[in-house]
This record gives C-alpha cells, sequence and structure tokens, in this order.
C-alpha cells in the first residue's frame, strides 16, 4: 500500500461513523459563512475548468453573490483597478485593455486561460442584470507592476512581496471599509500553515492566509479543494459539490496530507513539451485545522484550460513575454522560455497545416 493510501486509510478510520453534511447546497453553506466571517478566501487551482465552472455558478447564485461586496482576485494588476472598475460596471472597455489586466501581473502565462476572461465577464454580466441591489466590485490584487519600466532585475526586486501586497488590498479595500468579499488565489497561498523548514519557489511564508487569520482570526475563513476522490469519500464529502467546515470540528486533528497541493516544481519534458515536474513537500504537513478552515470537493476533474498558441505569435505580446522571462530567470532562476518556444512552435505547425 502507498503511503498517500495508507494515509487516506487511517483517515476513513478516524471519521468513521461521523455524519455526512447537512442535505444544503455547497453554495448556500458557504455564504452562511458570512453571517460570521466577512472575508472568505478559495485556493484556486491554476487554469482548472471544473473549479471555475463552480465559481461562475457561485457568481450566479443570489443567494451567494447579493452577501458578497467585493472579489478579490490574484489574476489582475492592481495598476489597472480603473479597468476593472470600468468593466465591471458594464462600461465600455477594449479589448487590448481587458487583456492587459492579466497579462501584465508578474505570472507570465497562467491567466491567459480563458477561465479567466470568464471570470470577468460573469461579474460583468451579473451586475448588468442586476442580481442583488449593490453592484458586486472585482478588485485586483496583484502588485502594481509597470513592465514597461521593468528594464532589469534590480527593477523587479522592487516591486513588493505578492502575499505582503495582496494582504493589504485586502485590509484596504475591504477590512477597512467593513465590506464582504470572497478572495480567489493560488492554493498556495491559501493556506494559513505550511511545511516546516520547506522552501518553495512559490508563495512566500507568511502566506496571505496565514497574514489574514494571524490579524483577523475571528473574521477570516479560507477554503481549499480536496481533488482526490478516495480523499473525499474518507473525509464523508458527500455527492459533488460538497462542503465541509474544518474549524472546530471533528477534521480539524486530522491529516492534510491526502489533499495537499504539490509543493514545489521542476523543469521537465512532458509528452515531448517543455513543462513542470511537480512534487510533494518532504516534511510533513501541520494538522489539517491548522491548514484550513474548509474542504470544497468538486468531483475531482483535473481539465486545465489553454489559450490558443496562436496568441503568441502576436511580435509585440512575444517580445514583451520574452523580456519579461529573461528578467524573471535572471530573478529567481525559473525559466520560461523553453515554454514560449514550445508554443510558438506548436502555433506556427498549426497554421501550416491549414
Amino acid at each position: 500500500m502507498s503511503a498517500i493510501a495508507a494515509t487516506i486509510g487511517l483517515l476513513a478510520v478516524a471519521l468513521a461513523g461521523t455524519n455526512a453534511p447537512a442535505n444544503t447546497s455547497a453554495a448556500a453553506q458557504i455564504a452562511k459563512l458570512y453571517d460570521r466571517y466577512p472575508v472568505i478566501m478559495m485556493g484556486e487551482w491554476h487554469r482548472s475548468a471544473q473549479q471555475h465552472a463552480f465559481l461562475r455558478e457561485l457568481i450566479r447564485d443570489p443567494v451567494f453573490i447579493c452577501r458578497v461586496d467585493d472579489l478579490v482576485v490574484e489574476f489582475g494588476n492592481s495598476r489597472l483597478q480603473s479597468v476593472a472598475d470600468r468593466y465591471a460596471s458594464g462600461k465600455d472597455v477594449s479589448d487590448a485593455e481587458m487583456q492587459s489586466m492579466w497579462r501584465e501581473t508578474e505570472v507570465p502565462f497562467a491567466w491567459n486561460s480563458p477561465v479567466y476572461r470568464q471570470f470577468y465577464e460573469t461579474v460583468r454580466e451579473v451586475n448588468q442584470k442586476k442580481l442583488c441591489a449593490h453592484p458586486v466590485r472585482i478588485v485586483l490584487g496583484d502588485p502594481p507592476i509597470d513592465w514597461s519600466k521593468v528594464k532589469d532585475v534590480k527593477d523587479l526586486e522592487r516591486v513588493q512581496d505578492r502575499d505582503v501586497f495582496f494582504t493589504e488590498v485586502v485590509e484596504r479595500e475591504v477590512f477597512a471599509r467593513n465590506r464582504k468579499a470572497l478572495l480567489i488565489s493560488g492554493e498556495l497561498h491559501a493556506l494559513k500553515a505550511l511545511p516546516p523548514g520547506e522552501k518553495t519557489d512559490g508563495p512566500s511564508d507568511p502566506s496571505v492566509a496565514k497574514l489574514l487569520a494571524t490579524k483577523h482570526p475571528d473574521r477570516f475563513f479560507t477554503i481549499v479543494l480536496v481533488t482526490d476522490a478516495a480523499a473525499a469519500d474518507a473525509m464523508k464529502m458527500g455527492p459533488p459539490p460538497s462542503f465541509r467546515v474544518v474549524r472546530g470540528g471533528e477534521l480539524e486533528k486530522t491529516d492534510f496530507e491526502p489533499i495537499a497541493p504539490a509543493w514545489s516544481a521542476t523543469p521537465a519534458i512532458v509528452n515531448g513539451k517543455h513543462d513542470w515536474k511537480l512534487e510533494p513537500a518532504k516534511t510533513r504537513w501541520p494538522p489539517m485545522g491548522e491548514v484550513v478552515d474548509g474542504v470544497l470537493y468538486l468531483g475531482g476533474d483535473q481539465t486545465r484550460l489553454f489559450p490558443p498558441p496562436a496568441i503568441y505569435l502576436d511580435p509585440v505580446y512575444q517580445e514583451q513575454l520574452r523580456h519579461r522571462i529573461r528578467i524573471i530567470k535572471e530573478y529567481n532562476g525559473q525559466d520560461f522560455m523553453p515554454i514560449l518556444d514550445d508554443l510558438v512552435k506548436e502555433a506556427k505547425q498549426a497554421q501550416g497545416s491549414k
């Protein structure tokens, strides 16, 4: 038996005889949390088709969305907040302006997935239909980097830590204004505790969740996905979409390992293309209650949606990316250039086959 299978088995034994969650929709259960917690965070699996389909349903559900003032997202450059405000309110925004919100972040490729455009479009749609008595605001949570002014690694070093900046946005735009918000950021940003002694190329320690949970322990609640069916069954999650509270319940002392996200990524060739090999943490995670407050199971579909590679044939955008990639490599050692080259090659091959 593998280590993870054994862990899941022990988790099942530990939870045997517990009650399944009430027969209430996951959206309604999460919405109910706003009675106590003004800020709820959801860890996002980048480009996940299944999770983003759920997020769009959540935003369109008046039971949930009409309790929310702000949607604070990682996939938007805060320097362009005025563009987000205009777009969400239904005003005219050019396609180039809209794309700039996610293309101008510190992350070079992730947000080109169509799921992020669909997210923005769904919020705009809800506001245009006046689904709620108040408009819902999209708040951009990535640092206000201006890539046109980043000439070398020293310029990039001056950009504020992403977790610290996201946290400051939440403090200023949500807590200070007594508003309610859903925060959406990568899974590792949404964890209150990380494996001790581990280092990662991803989020810093403290994470967004740790910073907010430390300052607002009774006003902040963080949720992560359960992506494995066996782990969901062991946790008595019920049919998807299924939600369970960890904080203060029987799941608090259970093992987080079965649902832990990958910890590190190293360059690898996957199906003939440059990609990243994901590895788990080498040390054990703290108990589940120290890491998260709630868990959400959507069915475990791992499908990720990518944009057509033809977008990388745009000479201006491609050169912008190459410039950024060179600086990022010098900054932290991560080399995205082979991935861009693969995408350009794929796009050219697709054009030639037409």
